[in-house]
């Protein structure tokens, strides 16, 4: 019997864990791909969901600002038909961010690899508003 109920505990572990997964997991574009991405003529929505204080102190090129807290106001200003990628400081508010994207409709969603941290790390360029 204690086998049988650590046989099914175990499922319900697996399978819950598995859908989790797969609910938030989104592509992830490395800095190199998005760097070969940004010189390409491939359209691309570069998204920073950082407060606009963060942002200033240092974005990627090309990135346009909307927080993510704002996100769900803002989304008519985004292409649901480009490839969205997105970051943050280090991941929590892009997860956050993706999640409102996909539930309304957005599907094409990718999310930076070490989001501004792992960037900065590699030493990649960074623009500042003065």
């Amino acid at each position: 019997m204690k086998a049988l109920l650590n046989a099914c505990l175990l499922t319900l572990i697996i399978l819950f864990t598995h859908s989790t997964v797969a609910k938030n997991s989104v592509p992830v574009v490395s800095q190199s791909e998005l760097v070969a991405w940004q010189q390409s003529e491939k359209p691309m929505q570069l998204l920073d969901v950082r407060t606009p204080a963060e942002f200033a102190q240092g974005h990627i090129k090309g990135a346009i600002n909307i927080p993510y807290d704002q996100l769900d106001q803002q989304l008519a200003s985004l292409d649901k038909d480009t490839e969205i990628v997105v970051y943050c400081r280090s991941g929590r508010r892009a997860a956050i961010a993706e999640d409102v994207l996909m539930s309304n409709g957005l599907l094409k969603v990718s999310h930076l690899e070490g989001d501004m941290l792992g960037w900065q790390a590699k030493g990649l360029p960074v623009e500042v508003i003065e």
